[in-house]
């Protein structure tokens, strides 16, 4: 039978690659159990127990927000630009529902990408009809 030792060193590491899976790459407990060898409840405790590292509070506003660079739709150097400003009542629910972990609860963030996709794919369907003629 599997003890858990609470001084083990490499519980903190285990407690966070489980957070990491959950926060960033977006997997069920069930996925993140199998990649790691623990049973999918352990998972769930771990992440019910564990605190989400402390991410900056972004301020909202009610306001359209003036830019002095260009709006992006994630970090990094390449990121790509916004085609459109966003609604600042859609910043403020995705703030709200980012509250505590960072990031948005797994299934919300795959309904929000499988909708993309699928307007993805109308897209390159329309710009290949075009290119043909």
């Amino acid at each position: 039978m599997a003890t858990t030792n609470p001084t083990d060193p490499d519980r903190a590491a285990r407690h966070a690659e489980v957070r990491r899976l959950a926060d960033e790459e977006q997997l069920s407990n069930r996925a993140i159990a199998r990649q790691l060898g623990m049973h999918h409840t352990t998972v769930g405790r771990i992440l019910r127990t564990t605190p989400a590292p402390e991410v900056p509070a972004e301020r909202t506003t009610t306001t359209s927000p003036v830019h002095t660079t260009p709006v992006t739709s994630g970090a990094g150097p390449r990121a790509p630009e916004l085609v459109r400003e966003l609604n600042p009542q859609l910043i403020q629910d995705l703030n709200v529902l980012m509250a505590g972990t960072g990031a948005l609860p797994a299934p919300v963030a795959r309904t929000i990408r499988a909708a993309a996709d699928h307007r993805r794919a109308q897209w390159r369907t329309a710009m290949e009809r075009r290119a043909q003629g």
